[in-house]
This record gives C-alpha cells, structure tokens and sequence, in this order.
C-alpha cells in the first residue's frame, strides 16, 4: 500500500492497495480544501463581480440610472472587476453580468478629466453579438 494512512484524517486505512482516503468524506474534504487554496484568487474576484452586479442592480431598478461615482464606493463596489466590455459609440460599458456601467467623465480644472458619475444599464438582447473584441486583432 503506498499510503497506509488517509491523506485526509491520517488514520490508518483497510482495504484495495491503492487506496487513499478511508471513506468519501475524508475524499471531499481534502480535495475541497485543496481546492480552495489553489482557487483562492478566483473564488475573491467572483465575489467581487457578483457584489458589484448587485450593487448595480439595487441602484438601476428601471433598467438605465445615473449614479455619482462616490455612491457606488460607498456601497463597496470595486470598478478593478469585471465580467465583459461593450462599446456603444463613445461609451465603454464595464458588465458584471447583465447590469453594466460606463463612466461619464466630467472636467476639473484642478484635477483634469475624473470619472465623477456612472451611467448604469441592463443588458439588452439588441447588444448580443455586437462587441468582439478579438474582430480587429490579427
């Protein structure tokens, strides 16, 4: 036997020779947690686009809103995650699945051009298919 304990609980095993795990539970818990050290970074940037696209839902219930940006800090939203890019003119819209943002710059004589509102939008079946972003590369 080439493991004569669980890699799990490290209690002694019976049974096949090749045998790893003493039952299914210690099985599931060592590959969920092995999983889960190895995904870390994934698990914490899904969190994060699904915690923007509710942020972006609660605050655009009619399907298009504008938001000054600071509202949307506050609220724990992070413009680093997103989950697709449309183009729509001169509007960039940042999704975090079917709810999106573009932000709408506004100039400062002090600090030049900042991002000071969002326009939030809801996707719409008109925009499927219109943005790839791979048609003008190579």
């Amino acid at each position: 036997m080439d493991n004569e304990n669980c890699l799990a609980c490290n209690r002694p095993m019976t049974g096949r020779v090749d045998k790893r795990f003493c039952d299914s539970q210690c099985r599931s818990n060592y590959h969920n947690k092995h999983k889960r050290k190895n995904e870390k970074m994934i698990a914490a940037v899904n969190r994060q686009i699904r915690k923007n696209r509710s942020i972006l839902r609660k605050l655009c219930p009619d399907g298009k809103a504008t938001v000054r940006k600071d509202i949307l800090m506050d609220l724990g939203f992070s413009f680093q995650y997103f989950s697709s890019i449309y183009l729509e003119g001169k509007l960039t819209y940042y999704f975090s699945y079917e709810f999106g943002y573009a932000p709408i710059f506004q100039l400062s004589r002090t600090e030049g051009q900042k991002v000071a509102k969002v326009l939030i939008i809801q996707y719409q079946e008109s925009m499927k298919g219109k943005f790839d972003p791979w048609k003008n590369i190579g």
